[in-house]
């Protein structure tokens, strides 16, 4: 009997941690190039674009600082302002998790806002990205209900090196 319930313990466990898991997009994981179209990539995030509003994936500067969450980034996402379905990155969130976003204004001047937004356009939640190019902003957002969610820029342009979610 003791040998069932630490079999079940053990099983509960592995299963509650894989409902929690990390998930993550990273730029230094995608293929450089402009997107003209939505981009699937791993742990169901979407890179949203069209024709008319594209995305960019570039080379990071070695001129400025490159490094947050104990990772190099050595590229970046470009993206301009956008709405929850073209210029962002999209991928489903529960309710309670929350979502990390390290970011980085493209202007020199002036810090930049990137904001989280729900499936109907709403705001849940703000990431500062300071000006570039300054230290990599790190924010972070709690989602406030399961459902498919957003990042994508307020205004004007911002770099996107990594969104994760756990």
């Amino acid at each position: 009997m003791k040998k069932l319930i630490a079999t079940l313990t053990a099983l509960a466990a592995a299963m509650t941690m894989s409902v929690f898991a990390e998930k993550y997009i990273s730029a230094n994981d995608l293929t450089k190039g402009t997107i003209y179209e939505n981009l699937a990539c791993e742990d169901d995030f979407v890179i949203t674009a069209n024709e008319e509003k594209s995305v960019e994936i570039g080379g990071q500067s070695s001129d400025c600082p490159n490094t947050a969450l104990g990772e190099t980034f050595t590229q970046r996402i470009k993206l301009g302002s956008g709405k929850f379905d073209f210029r962002s990155i999209t991928f489903p969130a529960k309710a309670g998790q929350t979502v990390t976003v390290v970011c980085k204004s493209s202007s020199k001047t002036d810090a930049r806002v990137i904001s989280v937004l729900n499936e109907a356009g709403e705001e849940v939640g703000t990431v500062p990205a300071g000006a570039y190019p300054e230290e990599m902003s790190v924010g972070k957002v709690k989602i406030p209900a399961d459902g498919n969610y957003a990042v994508t820029p307020k205004k004007n342009t911002i770099y996107i090196y990594e969104v994760v979610v756990e």
